[in-house]
């Protein structure tokens, strides 16, 4: 019989009108699984250590971006080769929507049980976190810090719009230290992140707009450095956009003294982010 692992969190996103547990449960049972049930809470350390070891066909993961990426980097670090299911149930839902994943508890959660998944790569920062879309300092970090969960909970991803009304223009762009692949680079931006997925990022209007299709089984990272001045430049992203390619990235800031991982703020000067070619595997 086939078994399951799935991990929900009851508190993420907006409050729900469904009830996305007894969904989960009953699509299982249809589909022919057992599982374990896993229900996260703000007390948990080390919430998944009691689950290696033991076989599963699927690990499910049900909440928004901070508890998805807290299961990716589970599933990375212990190199976990288990097909993972992402049901998107959070404000943003970065990665969900960067894979085209369905934002319909039961459509993802079929989906996810009937394909194979994907081998997709993601990236180690700093010898110690793990990330699968982004990490970068600058005005990021500052969008992510003044977007409140309060707000996030009230009207979803408008919220990170919002800030940006707000914010963006009073914003100056740094100086940075960019090294890739050993090769440095001097630059000034307001933003500069490394990428390794992106929302419609491998759309031909999207690469045309930015410069470069960013995919997540390259074996490659794509670093934009973004430094608008006139209000004319956030029209013409290329003019205002300088791109890299490399595997092996370090930015070093002068006047930064926090940086961002998939939406969440950490404290430090200087990022090392190092590409792990199909690290993960991913149902999509």
């Amino acid at each position: 019989m086939k078994k399951a692992l799935v991990i929900y969190n009851p508190a993420a996103g907006a409050k729900k009108l469904i009830d996305g547990r007894k969904i989960i449960e009953d699509t299982l049972k249809k589909e022919g699984y057992v599982y374990d049930f896993h229900q996260t809470s703000k007390s948990d350390k080390d919430p998944f250590k009691k689950y290696l070891g033991k076989k599963y066909n699927r690990i499910i993961v049900a909440g928004g971006d901070g508890t998805v990426a807290e299961v990716t980097s589970f599933i990375i670090h212990n190199k976990i080769k288990v097909p993972l299911i992402i049901l998107p149930r959070g404000s943003a839902n970065l990665l969900a929507v960067s894979l085209k994943i369905p934002l319909n508890l039961r459509r993802a959660l079929l989906n996810g049980l009937r394909k194979e998944g994907k081998f997709l790569d993601a990236m180690k920062i700093n010898k110690k976190y793990y990330g699968m879309i982004a990490t970068g300092c600058g005005y990021d970090t500052l969008l992510m810090k003044q977007t409140t969960r309060k707000l996030k909970r009230k009207i979803g991803v408008l919220a990170y719009f919002w800030t940006i009304l707000k914010t963006i223009f009073v914003y100056r762009g740094k100086p940075y230290s960019l090294y890739i692949d050993g090769k440095r680079e001097r630059v000034v931006a307001k933003t500069i992140m490394a990428f390794n997925i992106a929302p419609l990022s491998n759309l031909n209007i999207t690469a045309q707009l930015i410069g470069c299709k960013i995919l997540p089984d390259d074996g490659l990272l794509n670093i934009l450095a973004f430094n608008p001045r006139p209000i004319r430049d956030f029209l013409k992203f290329k003019k205002a956009m300088t791109i890299y390619g490399g595997r092996e990235i370090s930015i070093k800031a002068r006047k930064e003294s926090n940086f961002q991982i998939d939406g969440t703020v950490f404290k430090g000067k200087s990022i090392s982010i190092k590409v792990m070619p199909k690290a993960i595997r991913i149902v999509y």
